[in-house]
C-alpha cells in the first residue's frame, strides 16, 4: 500500500481524535490511572467508540487493506488516545477476526505500556483463543513466561473474558497452569490478574478451584487474594485468611 496513502488515514484519524472534547477533570483522573508514557489528550472511551462506529474513509477498502491501514496507524500514532482506534475497531468487529489476523495483533502487543490498551487486546486475544485454541494458546504459554509484565498479564487475562454469557471456556488446567507461575508476582497489574482468574474461575468450577485456593493461599499476594475470594462465604474467607496468618507468623 502506498505510504503517502497509509500517512493520510493517519492524519484523518489523529485530527479526529484531537477534535474531540476534553474534560480537564476526566483527564487528571484518567491520566493517573492509565499511567502511559505516551502522550495523553484525556479523550473519554465512549467519544472514541462513537469515532470508530462513524467511520473514516478507508472503511470502503478491503478488509486486508484496511488492516494494513490500522497496523500503520497502531505503529505510528503519537498518542495514547489515538492508539484506542484500531483496538476499538476490532473490538467492535467480531465478525472480522480470523485466525489470518492473529500475527499482526500479535506484533501490535509490543507498543503496550498500559492497562488500558492491554486489557483492549485481551477481549480480542480471548475471541481469538476460543475461535482458533491451537493458534492462540502457544503464544500464551510463551507470553506467561515472559520478562515483560504486561505480556504477563494477556496471558491472564485473554482467559477471563469466558465469563460472559455464551462463552466457551478453556480448560481448568490451562487456566491453572497459566495462572500458578505468577501467584508470586510482584507487579501489582499481574497480581490483580491471578486474582480476577481466580474469581471467575471459581464461579465455573467451585470445588476445585477453593482447593486450589486452600493449597495456594499462602502464596497469594494481599491483591490477588482480596480478588480472588470476593465469591467466598464468610467462613472459608476466615479460614484461608488464619491460614495465611499462622504462615506469616512462622515465616
Amino acid at each position: 500500500m502506498k505510504k503517502n496513502l497509509l500517512t493520510q488515514c493517519l492524519q484523518e484519524t489523529e485530527l479526529a481524535v484531537h477534535a474531540l472534547p476534553i474534560d480537564p477533570v476526566y483527564k487528571t483522573f484518567s491520566s493517573s490511572i492509565t499511567r502511559t508514557k505516551l502522550p495523553y489528550l484525556g479523550t473519554k472511551m465512549p467519544d472514541l467508540n462513537h469515532l470508530v462506529r462513524q467511520g473514516f474513509s478507508f472503511y470502503t477498502r478491503t478488509d486486508k487493506e484496511i488492516l494494513c491501514i490500522w497496523d500503520h496507524i497502531w505503529k505510528h500514532a503519537t498518542s495514547h488516545d489515538a492508539m484506542n482506534l484500531p483496538l476499538i475497531y476490532y473490538r467492535s468487529h467480531q465478525d472480522k477476526l480470523t485466525k489470518d489476523l492473529f500475527p499482526t495483533l500479535k506484533r501490535w502487543f509490543d507498543r503496550v505500556e498500559s492497562w488500558g490498551h492491554s486489557d483492549q487486546f485481551c477481549q480480542i486475544y480471548s475471541i481469538l483463543y476460543e475461535r482458533f485454541p491451537k493458534t492462540i494458546e502457544p503464544t500464551l504459554f510463551q507470553w506467561n513466561r515472559d520478562k515483560n509484565p504486561w505480556k504477563q498479564r494477556a496471558s491472564i487475562v485473554s482467559t477471563i473474558y469466558y465469563a460472559s454469557k455464551n462463552r466457551k471456556p478453556p480448560s481448568r488446567t490451562t487456566v491453572l497452569e497459566l495462572v500458578t507461575p505468577l501467584l508470586e508476582s510482584k507487579d501489582p497489574y499481574i497480581q490483580k490478574a491471578v486474582g480476577w482468574q481466580l474469581r471467575e474461575a471459581y464461579k465455573l468450577w467451585p470445588k476445585q478451584i477453593l482447593t486450589f485456593l486452600h493449597q495456594h493461599a499462602t502464596h497469594l499476594s494481599a491483591i490477588s487474594f482480596s480478588y480472588a475470594t470476593e465469591k467466598l462465604t464468610k467462613d472459608i474467607k476466615v479460614q484461608l485468611k488464619e491460614r495465611r496468618k499462622m504462615y506469616r507468623q512462622t515465616k
